[in-house]
């Protein structure tokens, strides 16, 4: 009931799933609530939302889900299924831009793996990363909170991608002063990025036109291509939208961009799991080297 709660958010739902109803679930709930001696759950609009201590005990509790769905596959593996499935969360600009990569080459080598991916904002995920489990997690934040290890990996710095007939097409390097008379679409508030990007235009005192905030950088790409303004974004959405409809310059005073890879342990909870992040490491390297090639990125050895 915990699990489902912290996954649906609502009691609703839960009862739903569980084949239970609803008075039954908020029942348990403050009954186990009273058993542990803390609140587990807030409501906020009519959903639930996870206390901090309900986060922390979740870390806990995933041990024992794992320690049944690690029997599970056992069990398989002893019947001879050949049954391999891995779990990816991720931002959706890697969704777009990395993740069908990594599954491809990992596909030559398991062609009967599965998969499933879990595209969410920054905050979502981060919370998902702490109420679920995943084999892999791919975020540009630090992921604090949970068990798990987490490596940081330089992919490039931020680069502009706008219109080829965008007279900003028409620079080498951009300066935040090159911005002043074009409209920009920009990262949201939450973004991570988004303070870096704003420190940067104010060092120079540029004050953007602000055309459009939106969520993720595809959506920005996408927009990009419609001609509805030129965009800063993440160097692996760059390489892949560069194309007919958008071209990618690099900027004068480099903004470093990392992703952070995130593992349940140490050492991988599989043999398959070792491998998606040693696919994934080789992926976000190609790019890198990519970017350096074309010279919009620092050269990375």
């Amino acid at each position: 009931m915990f699990q489902t709660l912290l996954r649906t958010l609502s009691v609703t739902e839960t009862a739903q799933e569980l084949a239970s109803s609803q008075p039954t679930i908020s029942r348990e709930l403050k009954a186990l609530e009273a058993q542990l001696g803390f609140a587990l759950f807030e409501r906020k609009s009519r959903r639930l939302e996870p206390t901090s201590r309900a986060l922390a005990l979740n870390i806990v509790v995933q041990r024992s889900f794992l320690s049944l769905a690690e029997i599970e596959r056992a069990a398989l593996a002893i019947r001879g299924e050949r049954l391999h499935r891995l779990t990816i969360a991720c931002l959706p600009a890697f969704a777009h831009a990395l993740i069908p990569e990594v599954i491809r080459a990992l596909r030559q080598k398991r062609p009967d793996t599965t998969f499933k991916v879990h595209s969410l904002e920054e905050g979502a995920l981060t919370r998902d990363i702490l109420a679920k489990f995943f084999d892999l997690a791919l975020v540009e934040g630090n992921i604090s909170g949970t068990a798990g290890v987490t490596t940081t990996m330089r992919c490039g710095d931020l680069v502009c991608i706008m219109p080829p007939d965008h007279a900003l097409a028409q620079h080498d390097r951009l300066r935040p002063t090159d911005f002043g008379e074009y409209d920009v679409i920009y990262y949201s508030d939450e973004d991570t990025y988004r303070r870096r990007v704003d420190l940067w235009f104010q060092g120079a005192g540029v004050t953007p036109r602000l055309a459009i905030e939106t969520t993720t950088a595809s959506s920005m790409a996408a927009m990009v291509g419609a001609g509805l303004g030129v965009a800063i974004v993440n160097p692996m959405t760059a390489l892949a939208s560069d194309g007919t409809q958008v071209v990618v310059r690099p900027m004068a005073q480099p903004i470093a961009y990392a992703v952070n890879l995130w593992r349940p342990d140490a050492t991988g909870r599989n043999r398959l799991g070792d491998e998606i992040a040693e696919v994934t490491t080789e992926a976000i390297t190609t790019i890198a080297r990519r970017l350096a090639a074309r010279g919009l990125t620092e050269r990375m050895s």
